[in-house]
């Protein structure tokens, strides 16, 4: 390598072999001469600035325009060598910044944008730089704007016209150096994003009925030449149904949009383009309205829920309903109007005019057949009649139900139910309906009307580990048959209380415990099979027992006190209930003679008392005689004596006798 060449790649830090170097024994030749020009600095840093084609340019132009001597010619092409070379280095880091797309705000700016591949490079900041260029040679440049941005898109303002050809790139400043971008040639008039058309009006129009009219303007004017390259799009959504089309812009600024469902919002939007900037739309412009109203084209759906009532020969009926879906609603409805008929007599029952955001309404009717209807009523008009019949209470399960035939959980939350038509039926259709368990009131019960070819439902909106009863009723017309049902899990838990255990029975030698089954909602499964758990004296035995089986007798047990629990399992894990602590060692016999005995001592301590009170009252409490009442009243005047009284005192007597002398 010449020494020019090992000068030069300790200065650049890039490695150019001597094969490499266009004039290598030349600019060795040369080299002090060179390094000691008083602008070499200078000089290599001017040419450094522009872009590589912008350096051949200026490379052709002075290697046209001076006169050197061969020693000032050799010189300067060293110089040219040198700049070039380094360019050519830095060209390969280049690569990995490039310029994507420009767009040209009409009379307002440009703006590019760039991407990077290399993210290793610690860009720190971009400077955009535009040029008008002629869209022939591309040689000459005119500087237009530049910008200086962090991000990966800039924009030069005060664009005066886009009837131009335009040349970007983008220099991007590291930590080491700068990278700039290859140069983005762009045609302006293929590069125009317009603004976005404005929306003066949209009313109904007055020529068509059920169409709207659209009276837009653009927001700038166009030359008449330019005119016929503008064309206008235009989409009215709405419920999610979007429906669109493209027109010449300035053939007509009034349109009308007709096939619309009444009582509808719709969303209409506009924007426009320069047809030869194909690939670029103005932003849109939108607005909404609703159209007018009609009355509902379709009746709600009906379904009934019939509970025994309070008072005899009534029953308590709900009656369940959807509302009329879009777009046969035509409208917003404002009322729900229900009400049931007996077709034995003229007794009648209504609900009256129900608020729209209910979906139920109760009614108290006979066991008789009754005929039910719902309507739904808007600001234009009422809907055609939904009609139900109510069987009466002795023939309710005459019509056949249809045969569940598998229930599949899906995931945690559906569920699948399959069923199969009666025999020898001509079903209209069927209802799927399910609530959670308990049932909790009618609003909790869902349901779905099926067409008579549906042999399977996907449940959905459902919670893992809570119970649900589905059913599956057949329509016969206005009738329906009765219900199949079952019991699904979309998955199932451990339960969350154990089974509460009774003793019914103790013995010298073992126990008789019953025990009542868990509730199926808080069981959060199938119930798979009970185990009795018994300890004394810390060794712990166990029983395990079927599902159905709810008594069990455990014998064999020696004297002690026992400590007893019963588990419910599922098939995901279990629950222990309440323990009790049993005293095993007292046979029967013993037991209920000596409570009978004592029972029967404890009744004669508490009657004899009773019977024998009057002679206890005598002995505890004796009568005191009246002296007014004693014989000794009745006796004749005679003068007592007033003389000794002998008293003898008898030997067989324990009592003084007084004798008058």
């Amino acid at each position: 390598m010449s020494a020019f060449g090992r000068a030069r790649n300790s200065e650049t830090d890039h490695h150019i072999t001597a094969e490499s170097d266009p004039l290598p024994t030349l600019c060795h030749q040369h080299l002090r001469t060179l390094k000691g020009c008083k602008y070499w600095k200078e000089i290599i840093s001017l040419l450094l600035q522009l872009h590589p084609a912008q350096q051949q340019t200026v490379f052709k132009s002075e290697m046209s325009q001076m006169k050197l001597p061969k020693t000032g010619l050799v010189l300067w092409m060293c110089v040219m060598n040198r700049v070039l070379d380094t360019a050519a280095a830095a060209s390969a880091a280049s690569a990995a910044l490039s310029i994507t797309q420009c767009v040209i705000m009409q009379y307002t700016s440009i703006t590019c944008y760039w991407e990077t591949t290399d993210h290793h490079l610690n860009i720190s900041s971009y400077t955009l730089q535009i040029n008008k260029t002629s869209c022939e040679s591309k040689h000459s440049f005119i500087p237009v704007g530049s910008c200086n941005t962090s991000g990966s898109d800039c924009s030069v303002q005060a664009i005066k016209s886009a009837l131009h050809c335009f040349c970007a790139d983008v220099l991007a400043s590291t930590h080491t150096g700068s990278i700039r971008s290859p140069l983005y040639f762009f045609s302006g008039v293929n590069a125009v994003k317009l603004p976005p058309p404005q929306i003066k009006d949209l009313r109904p129009s007055a020529r068509r009925s059920g169409c709207l009219q659209v009276i837009w303007r653009m927001a700038e004017s166009f030359p008449k030449n330019e005119k016929v390259y503008i064309l206008l799009q235009m989409e009215y959504t709405t419920h999610n149904q979007t429906r669109s089309q493209t027109i010449q812009a300035f053939s007509n600024e009034t349109l009308e949009l007709c096939d619309l469902h009444p009582g509808s919002k719709y969303t209409v939007r506009l924007r426009a383009q320069d047809s030869r900037a194909h690939a670029h739309w103005s932003s849109w412009n939108s607005t909404d309205t609703t159209t007018a109203e009609k009355a509902p084209s379709a009746a709600p759906r009906l379904w009934r829920l019939i509970q025994p009532a309070e008072e005899a020969g009534k029953r308590r009926l709900t009656l369940l309903w959807k509302p009329v879906s879009w777009p046969e609603v035509n409208g917003v409805v404002l009322s729900y109007s229900a009400s049931c008929h007996s077709n034995l007599g003229s007794s009648q029952w209504t609900c009256g005019a129900v608020n729209a955001s209910r979906r139920s309404c109760v009614l108290t009717v006979s066991d008789d057949t009754c005929h039910c209807s719902l309507t739904a009523t808007n600001s234009a008009g009422t809907s055609p009649p939904a009609h139900i019949s109510i069987p009466a209470h002795t023939h309710a399960e005459e019509l056949p139900p249809a045969q569940i035939l598998s229930v599949t959980p899906l995931d945690n939350t559906q569920i699948k139910v399959e069923w199969t038509a009666a025999l020898n039926q001509s079903e209209s259709g069927f209802v799927v309906q399910w609530t959670s368990v308990p049932y909790i009131k009618p609003t909790s019960l869902h349901w779905e009307h099926m067409n008579e070819n549906a042999r399977s439902f996907i449940l959905t909106g459902l919670l893992p580990e809570v119970p649900y009863k589905l059913s599956v009723v057949s329509l016969y017309g206005q009738q329906t048959g009765s219900g199949m049902s079952v019991i699904a899990f979309t998955r199932e838990g451990v339960p969350s209380v154990g089974p509460d255990m009774t003793v019914l029975k103790t013995s010298s030698s073992g126990v008789v415990l019953k025990w009542d089954p868990v509730p199926l909602e808080k069981l959060h499964g199938f119930i798979q099979n009970y185990t009795v758990l018994y300890s004394i004296n810390g060794k712990d035995k166990s029983v395990k027992v079927d599902a159905h089986v709810e008594q069990i007798t455990l014998s064999e047990l020696t004297e002690g006190t026992y400590k007893i629990c019963v588990m419910a399992h599922t098939a995901v894990g279990g629950a222990t209930g309440p323990c009790q602590m049993v005293l095993v060692g007292l046979d029967d016999v013993q037991v209920i003679p000596i409570l009978l005995c004592a029972l029967l001592l404890c009744f004669l301590i508490l009657i004899i008392p009773v019977c024998l009170r009057v002679r206890i009252k005598q002995c505890l409490c004796p009568t005191v005689p009246d002296p007014s009442k004693s014989s000794l009243s009745v006796w004749s005047k005679t003068k007592l004596c007033q003389r000794e009284l002998l008293c003898l005192e008898s030997e067989s007597e324990s009592h003084n006798i007084c004798q008058v002398w």
